[in-house]
C-alpha cells in the first residue's frame, strides 16, 4: 500500500478533456470551485455548456480531475520533503498557501470520492506516516495538525500581520510537538 508511485495515477487527460481541467483549475484558482459553473467554464472555453458534457459526465468529473491533479503534484512534493517534520510541514503549508482554492477542493470539497484513482490519496499523505515512525495514528494526527493550520491560515483565522506573525511560531510549534523524538518517548 505504501509503496505506489505517480505512475500508478496515470490518468492523464490528453486533448479536449485536458484542455477543459487545465481551464478548470485555472478558474478553481481565482474564483474558487464553488463559482465554477459549466456555463462559465464553457465561456472560458469559448463553447457552449451542452458541449462540455461531450468529454465529462458531470461537474463533479471535473473536480476529480483537478483533484487528481492536484492529489499527484502534492504527494511527489510531500515524498520528496519527508525527511523530517519540519521539512513536511513547510512543504504541506507552502502547497495549501500558493494554491488556496486547489486546496479547499481536495479537503472542504464534497464530490464523488470514488471517482479518483484508488490508493491516490492514501499514497499523497503517506509521507505523514513514514516521518512519525511508521505510525499510523501519529501520521493521522500529524496530518489533522497540518491541514487544520493550513486551513485557518488560508481562511485568514490568525490576526497579525499579513495573517503571518501568530501561524508561523505556531507551525514551528507544531513541528517540534511532532518530531519522531518527541513520539519515541512514549
Amino acid at each position: 500500500m505504501w509503496s505506489l508511485k505517480t505512475s500508478d495515477f496515470s490518468r492523464s487527460p490528453t486533448g479536449r478533456l485536458a484542455e477543459i481541467i487545465d481551464t478548470a483549475w485555472r478558474l478553481v484558482e481565482t474564483r474558487g470551485w464553488a463559482n465554477v459553473s459549466m456555463r462559465t467554464l464553457a465561456a472560458e472555453l469559448n463553447i457552449k455548456a451542452p458541449s462540455l458534457y461531450k468529454h465529462v459526465k458531470t461537474r463533479e468529473d471535473i473536480a476529480a480531475h483537478i483533484a487528481t491533479k492536484a492529489f499527484i503534484q502534492l504527494g511527489q512534493s510531500l515524498h520528496e520533503h519527508c525527511k523530517g517534520v519540519e521539512d513536511l510541514l513547510v512543504e504541506y503549508r507552502s502547497m495549501a498557501r500558493e494554491n488556496p482554492n486547489i486546496y479547499r477542493l481536495l479537503t472542504s470539497t464534497e464530490f464523488p470520492r470514488e471517482l479518483l484513482p484508488e490508493g491516490l490519496e492514501t499514497w499523497a499523505v503517506t509521507p505523514f506516516y513514514l516521518v512519525t515512525g511508521h505510525d499510523p495514528i501519529k501520521g493521522q494526527a500529524l496530518w489533522a495538525f497540518a491541514h487544520g493550520m493550513a486551513i485557518l491560515e488560508i481562511d485568514a483565522r490568525f490576526a497579525g500581520p499579513n495573517n503571518g506573525s501568530p501561524a508561523d511560531g505556531m507551525w514551528e510549534i507544531g513541528a517540534r510537538a511532532f518530531d519522531t523524538q518527541v513520539f519515541d518517548q512514549d
